[in-house]
């Protein structure tokens, strides 16, 4: 399994590490401005432009606000807003108190730099609207400027395009952020969803191999149970078909087992597919049940998942028929249509009319689901003379053409006798299934 890898170094920052860079940004803007002032204070006309020297009272006013910016940088990140508005509040303070001298400049560097960093993170951090009102601020505060010195107003142009920049690139941040967030659920909903799938795919199959194994077991056990006394020989071919029945099933259990436990595709069993309905004939035999095997149209191959679905569909519908319909035959008829594949499991029981065949179980429900993955109908119920239907229509891609076929062949019933095993035969588009010891028709 590979490791996951390192995000960015911004995005190993802790939240802690954000402030402590922060309030270094803050102290080095913050000593610089300081020292700037208490130059300018000293030499107050160093370009010879005609400032006033400032007073006592300005400087110290103008160092306060120098502070007051500094501290609403470095803790930005706490209160946002708040900060924005210190900010925009000790530049209007400056601008009363010493508008007109050179000291307001300088102190006007690093109110700019600071109402840029806040209106990025009020836009980046809070809703549009709040950002809005926090960048409709900023550009009334710039606008004090034009009460200022001439170097103020010259000014007032590029800090409002600079608040304007940094209030867009806070904007885009945000719904950058709002999109990765819900990119993320959208992913984590999405691998809920397909783990949940997985399990109900598991959950069909384990179903199927294990309810379909036991139910022959079982019968068989019953009828070793009655004849072991009685008839040796049949007592040792009802445990005969115990242990082939369980073999199997181990064999596709650990197919699963396999798959969970993630080992290589190349070791695992091919899964059953239409060409494997031998095997049900033969199971359903050994549990006392006459299965006859009919199947008509062009056989060709098909989509896998298409041909497991309708494996698992007949087995289910054996299953039921071994368990609920009270019988020793039943008929199974797979049609090659055009651009379907129509299965079709028949029986003349009883168990149909105390109610619908599995109930209290997942049959019929697992059936629904995988015709339903493909798009396809399912039709279960009684027959009017007696007996069940369960009748499942799947839709597949329309065959391709063959020269020199023929449309199809209606085909001959076998049936596989209750202990005998199951052959198959291909002639005409007909697959005909035969017992050993069982021979018939059915419609």
């Amino acid at each position: 399994m590979s490791t996951a890898p390192l995000p960015p170094v911004t995005g190993r920052l802790r939240p802690g590490h954000w402030v402590a860079l922060d309030l270094l940004v803050s102290l080095v803007l913050t000593v610089v401005t300081w020292l700037r002032v208490l130059d300018a204070a000293r030499v107050f006309d160093p370009h010879h432009r005609g400032y006033a020297r400032p007073g006592t009272a300005e400087v110290v006013t103008v160092l306060a606000c120098v502070l007051v910016a500094g501290a609403a940088v470095g803790l930005r990140r706490l209160a946002p807003v708040a900060a924005a508005g210190a900010v925009f509040a000790a530049w209007a303070v400056v601008v009363a108190a010493a508008g007109e001298l050179t000291i307001a400049n300088l102190a006007g560097f690093q109110v700019a730099v600071a109402a840029g960093m806040l209106v990025y993170l009020v836009a980046a951090v809070r809703p549009p609207c709040t950002s809005a009102a926090v960048l409709a601020s900023g550009l009334l505060g710039a606008g004090l400027s034009e009460f200022g010195s001439r170097e103020l107003w010259n000014n007032l142009v590029l800090v409002a395009l600079e608040l304007a920049a940094c209030w867009a690139v806070g904007g885009v941040v945000a719904r950058f952020r709002a999109y990765g967030a819900a990119l993320r659920r959208y992913q984590a909903d999405l691998a809920r969803a397909e783990l949940a799938e997985e399990r109900m795919r598991l959950a069909r199959e384990l179903h199927d191999v294990i309810a379909h194994s036991m139910s022959v077991v079982n019968v068989q056990a019953g009828y070793g149970r009655f004849v072991i006394g009685r008839d040796r020989a049949k007592a040792e071919q009802a445990l005969t078909a115990i242990e082939a029945v369980s073999r199997e099933a181990m064999v596709e259990l650990r197919g699963l087992l396999t798959v969970l436990r993630g080992t290589a595709v190349g070791e695992l069993a091919p899964a059953p597919r239409l060409a494997d309905l031998g095997r049900l004939v033969a199971s359903g035999a050994e549990a006392g049940v006459r299965v006859g095997l009919r199947v008509r149209g062009r056989v060709r191959p098909l989509p896998e998942g298409v041909e497991l679905s309708a494996f698992r569909i007949v087995q289910e519908a054996l299953t039921n028929v071994v368990r609920h319909a009270h019988t020793d035959a039943a008929r199974v008829a797979v049609a090659y249509e055009e651009d379907r594949l129509v299965l079709e499991v028949t029986d003349g029981g009883r168990g149909g009319r105390g109610g619908p065949v599995g109930a209290g179980g997942h049959g019929l429900a697992g059936m629904a689901e995988r015709v339903g993955l493909y798009g396809g109908r399912l039709e279960a119920g009684p027959l009017p003379g007696g007996g069940f239907r369960v009748r499942a229509v799947l839709p597949v891609l329309p065959a391709p053409p063959v020269e020199g076929a023929g449309a199809g062949a209606s085909g001959t019933v076998g049936t596989a006798g209750a202990t005998g095993g199951a052959g198959a035969a291909r002639a005409d588009g007909v697959t005909r299934a035969t017992g050993a010891a069982g021979s018939g028709a059915a419609g």
